[in-house]
Formats: structure tokens, C-alpha cells, sequence
């Protein structure tokens, strides 16, 4: 296992790497086995930002690897420009935006984009992260 992946190592405006994943049937319904399926427009785009969500923490994890112990997640922001279709790729690429030290604590801020099939833009999200060391 490699060395976890430090305040010092975050570069910022550096492309830290990317995932890859194909949005699944499975994958929706697990989001409705908790929430029930979509009945209209509305229940849909909820469904579309959580599953936007649910790739962008999958992309972080996958790609800020591994963390020391004791990070916390204090913000996030994302833009839902579109949502996946059956069975598309989507790739994920997680940036650095920033990193700044404010009262005695590490705070930094990466970025996550998402492209689905010939570019499509589906997700923008912006993470703030307290980093432990």
C-alpha cells in the first residue's frame, strides 16, 4: 500500500487522474430500492442529482487515494448539466482547484468533471475538503 496522499501533495490547477464507470440499470436501481422509482419530472431529477452525487464521491475515493484518517467532508457543490443515459461510460476527472490553511486547519478544494458519451457534459462538482495532515 502507498503512502496516503497529504496536505503537501495537493498541487493546485494539477489533474490528480480520473475514473471511469458505466452508468448500470443496477446502479438506478439501488437509488430506488431506498427512494422508490421516479412517478414524474420531478422525482427524476432528484434522481438524476443523486446519482451525479453518488459518482462524484465514487471519483474522489477512487482517485484521492489512499487518505489519512481523519479527513472531513465539509462542502460540496455540483451541476447537474445532464444525467447519464443506460449503459453510457462516464468519465470522471478530479482536480485540484486550491488549497489554503485557515485557522490552523487544511482546507482543500478540488473539482470534478464529468463527460459522458462524445464529451457530453453531465456533472460539474466542487468539493471542500479538511485535510487531517
Amino acid at each position: 500500500m502507498s503512502a496516503p496522499i497529504l496536505f503537501d501533495d495537493f498541487v493546485p490547477g494539477a489533474r490528480m487522474g480520473e475514473t471511469h464507470m458505466v452508468y448500470r440499470a443496477e446502479f438506478a436501481s439501488q437509488w430506488e430500492r431506498i427512494f422508490g422509482a421516479p412517478s414524474g419530472d420531478a422525482d427524476r431529477a432528484a434522481e438524476g442529482a443523486s446519482i451525479a452525487t453518488v459518482m462524484m464521491m465514487r471519483a474522489y475515493m477512487a482517485v484521492v487515494s489512499p487518505r489519512p484518517p481523519g479527513n472531513m467532508h465539509a462542502r460540496q457543490q455540483i451541476v447537474l448539466d445532464g444525467v447519464p443515459r443506460l449503459n453510457e461510460e462516464v468519465r470522471t476527472e478530479v482536480s485540484c482547484a486550491a488549497k489554503e490553511i485557515r485557522r490552523d486547519r487544511r482546507y482543500v478544494e478540488l473539482l470534478v468533471d464529468a463527460t459522458g458519451d462524445g464529451g457530453r457534459a453531465i456533472y460539474r462538482g466542487r468539493m471542500t475538503l479538511i485535510w487531517a495532515r
